[in-house]
């Protein structure tokens, strides 16, 4: 039988002896592939990829790719879904500081990672931008700025700066981020290893501003005081 005579059956017809789970399984798995070569697919062919593009990507027909999805808006929003994950996924574990970072090295290791996703995928970054009015991207800049609003008001709070800039602070370095990578995208008129430092400096320049209108002073390649700022959390759960 066929695959796209497979897929037309029901799962009581396809497992008369009632393994309903298996087929479930089954589908879940084929559906994730098809998404996975739907991402292939607008990296190859771009933004307007057609059904039949993403079919021939993943060996299959028209036919048989929408058996798996409801129609076009679920199969593209599959798509944008996964690849919010795949972006989000590689860039949560550059923001996790460990006792020798310093701020240089903690931004960098943030914005290769946006750089270098933006060099290698930007027919999927317009997918994800084209689609603003499905949260796609803002799903991804919310998530991060989330995270980096978390970092933000450790560190504002250690220095007795107010926390509540933490929030505004980090969404605005993400759009800041996000917008610089859109316009060298369009334009490509320097590496992506100069608009990496670019970005960096940008990005350190807005967090040393905050400190330093506070009267705090924070040195780029000093190691950032982690530990410190732990024993002052323990401090003030113990009054």
């Amino acid at each position: 039988m066929t695959e796209e005579a497979h897929a037309q059956l029901g799962p009581d017809e396809q497992a008369p002896d009632g393994r309903r789970l298996r087929w479930t399984e089954h589908r879940v798995r084929r559906r994730a592939a098809f998404v996975v070569a739907g991402t292939l697919a607008i990296d190859t062919y771009g933004p307007e990829a057609s059904a039949e593009q993403i079919a021939e990507t993943a060996g299959v027909s028209r036919t048989v790719l929408y058996r798996y999805f409801r129609d076009r808006e679920d199969l593209r929003q599959a798509i944008a879904d996964e690849a919010v994950a795949a972006v989000v996924a590689s860039v949560l574990p550059k923001l996790q500081l460990s006792a020798d970072s310093t701020p240089r090295q903690a931004i960098r290791s943030v914005i290769e990672v946006v750089v270098g996703w933006l060099a290698e995928h930007p027919n999927m970054y317009h997918f994800l931008r084209d689609r603003r009015s499905g949260s796609a991207l803002e799903a991804v800049e919310s998530t991060v700025a989330d995270q980096v609003a978390a970092l933000l008001k450790m560190f504002l709070m250690f220095f007795g700066i107010d926390a509540a800039k933490a929030e505004p602070g980090a969404y605005g370095i993400v759009g800041f981020v996000e917008s610089s990578g859109s316009w060298w995208l369009a334009r490509r008129s320097m590496s992506r290893e100069k608009l990496t430092e670019i970005i960096c400096d940008g990005v350190w320049y807005l967090l040393d501003g905050t400190a330093r209108a506070a009267n705090v002073h924070v040195g780029y390649d000093d190691p950032l005081p982690l530990e410190a700022f732990g024993q002052q959390g323990t401090d003030q759960e113990d009054s």
